[in-house]
């Protein structure tokens, strides 16, 4: 069996999420129990480890804190917006700041979700399932087993 470090384009079954965030213990309990909530799931530290990981893998969907080492997760969006390969990817900005005027921004940039921190991994995981489904991630094959 060939051990192919990507993972194969349209996979039935588990959508694969990024999760972002800079703090290790906050990144590592999303991956953790989103995993256990039934989607494969890969983590990145900052900024520029999620662009790569992103354009490398297409994940998909997007799970950003705004807060990153060397950079902010407005610039991870505008990043992934600018590059064909990513454009299509849905994210969701999960962050420890609620203001209003964040949530609009949010919106403003095409982000498809907003939530505050702390959220419990099984909201999360129900508002990752919606977004895939308004977003078509059926066609994909994988919104539509979930």
């Amino acid at each position: 069996m060939d051990m192919d470090c990507h993972r194969p384009h349209k996979q039935p079954t588990q959508p694969l999420v990024l999760v972002v965030d800079d703090h290790d213990d906050t990144r590592e309990l999303y991956v953790q129990s989103l995993a256990f909530l039934g989607f494969e799931v890969i983590g990145a530290a900052d900024g520029q480890q999620a662009y790569r990981q992103a354009s490398d893998l297409h994940p998909d969907i997007v799970v950003t804190d705004l807060t990153l080492r060397g950079s902010d997760g407005w610039q991870l969006i505008q990043d992934l917006q600018s590059d064909a390969r990513t454009r299509d990817i849905p994210v969701v900005l999960l962050t420890g700041h609620g203001a209003d005027s964040l949530r609009q921004r949010a919106e403003r940039e095409g982000c498809a979700g907003f939530f505050v921190k702390p959220c419990l991994p099984d909201d999360l995981a129900t508002e990752l399932r919606h977004v895939l489904d308004r977003t078509g991630m059926d066609e994909g094959g994988v919104s539509a087993a979930l």
